[in-house]
């Protein structure tokens, strides 16, 4: 517990909300952590599942490589062509021999980070490149995407042959990150997200292990993972429609030096069958990752997506109220209407001890950081859930399927063009389930 919480739980019941927030202010987990070490070449995979691999995102967006980045002479997917991995070459997208996968988000991502690093040290990023591979397989368990199965070999191939080029070219190899795409199918199978969290970290740390074997680097691998959102096309095959392994992926991102960074939820972007990324998308959701990727390993941000981090419960006529202050990667907060359809209450929702809903009558924004909810019931002991307002099953998206409105402002500034359209690359808010456990709470993930 920090000295802030024990203050706050001291001294919440006499003070106004405004004043409690004031004192949670100093409380914010956007700091400063050690930087990765980037060097000549920097292996960058996109794993996880259909995702990572571009599985109907055709025809691909990225057919030139303007930032030096590399991939095996392969291809992005090397073993859809025979493994070859005797060579590098510019990295650019293609259709699988098969024609069921396309643009792939690792383009995006080694992308971004690359015109991000110009524009900080044009000398630094005449050195640097990533070199890339899409290994991920579509429709599996994040157990068959773990180490002893044939998925994961496709790392270690690719390490051992990255290092043994760069050592001819006579440059320094290591591999800083990877990308992660995957939780569908184990949502699916109706795994529990303590099993999903207890995987995730095992997958983490293997792949560090093994990669240092590998490389001889001395840093740690971060996981740039998402958070899914298309769970409600699963609703057939797995009758529930709570995301339990998108609240396990935001419980990773927010645990106290996590290397699970959540880059993104992904129900703001276009789908092309409610499973799978348009192109543009593809692309795009690899520009976010990217995004991320270099504030954390250039800048030294201890990134965290937007999530609920206080609140009080207080009385206002005959209705009560729940202010509740998020932590806002770059305020103010805003509810977009405009991008995602409002699903209902901009997919908020209150529920008792017993899962029942409590009625909304009102969700306002409260200054740069703070939602408040209106209702007609005494809310402690509740739950409140964002994107969690929808039962049927329909398609992902910005206008059908589990989503919400919440966002915050990055997008003023930080924008980036796809096929010649402009997208502001605003940070969304991911799902979540936060208790009101008291009158006056803190978020227990704070502390972590």
């Amino acid at each position: 517990m920090t000295m802030i919480q024990r203050i706050v739980m001291k001294v919440s019941t006499c003070f106004s909300t405004g004043v409690l927030f004031y004192l949670l202010m100093a409380g914010s987990p956007y700091g400063l952590a050690e930087k990765p070490v980037l060097t000549d070449w920097n292996y960058l995979p996109s794993y996880g599942q259909s995702l990572s691999v571009g599985w109907t995102a055709k025809p691909v967006v990225t057919t030139e490589q303007k930032n030096g980045n590399l991939m095996f002479k392969g291809g992005v997917r090397p073993f859809e062509t025979g493994n070859d991995r005797s060579a590098v070459i510019p990295l650019v997208e293609g259709v699988s021999p098969d024609g069921a996968r396309g643009e792939t988000p690792v383009s995006g991502a080694a992308g971004n980070f690359m015109r991000l690093l110009k524009k900080r040290d044009s000398g630094k990023a005449s050195n640097v490149r990533f070199l890339c591979s899409a290994d991920g397989v579509g429709g599996v368990s994040i157990g068959v995407l773990s180490k002893g199965n044939a998925p994961y070999q496709r790392i270690l191939d690719d390490l051992t042959a990255g290092r043994e080029l760069a050592d001819k070219a006579g440059k320094t190899f290591s591999m800083p990150c990877f990308l992660w795409t995957q939780g569908e199918t184990d949502q699916k199978d109706r795994k529990t997200g303590e099993w999903y969290k207890e995987k995730m970290r095992a997958l983490i740390q293997d792949i560090d292990a093994d990669a240092k074997a590998v490389t001889g680097q001395k840093n740690d691998v971060l996981c740039f993972g998402y958070q899914v959102s298309s769970h409600l096309n699963y609703f057939a095959q797995n009758p529930t429609d709570y995301p339990v392994i998108a609240v396990a992926q935001l419980d990773l991102a927010l645990e106290k030096d996590s290397r699970y960074i959540m880059t993104t939820p992904m129900y703001h972007f276009s789908y092309s069958d409610g499973v799978h990324l348009t192109a543009p998308m593809s692309r795009l959701y690899g520009e976010y990752a990217g995004y991320v990727m270099y504030k954390v390993m250039v800048e030294g941000v201890k990134w965290k997506p937007i999530h609920p981090v206080a609140h009080a419960i207080g009385r206002k006529g005959k209705d009560w109220t729940v202010d509740v202050k998020f932590f806002v990667p770059v305020p103010p907060l805003a509810l977009d209407t405009k991008t995602i359809l409002d699903p209902g209450n901009y997919g908020f929702s209150l529920v008792n001890a017993q899962g029942e809903p409590l009625e909304i009558k009102s969700v306002t924004l409260n200054g740069r950081d703070a939602v408040r909810i209106i209702m007609s019931s005494d809310p402690s002991g509740c739950h409140l859930r964002y994107g969690m307002t929808l039962k049927e099953k329909l398609p992902s998206g910005p206008r059908t399927g589990a989503r919400g409105c919440l966002r915050d402002s990055q997008g003023e500034k930080v924008k980036t063009r796809v096929q010649d359209v402009v997208y502001r690359m605003d940070n969304w808010c991911p799902f979540f389930d936060y208790p009101l456990d008291s009158r006056n709470g803190m978020n227990k993930t704070e502390s972590r």
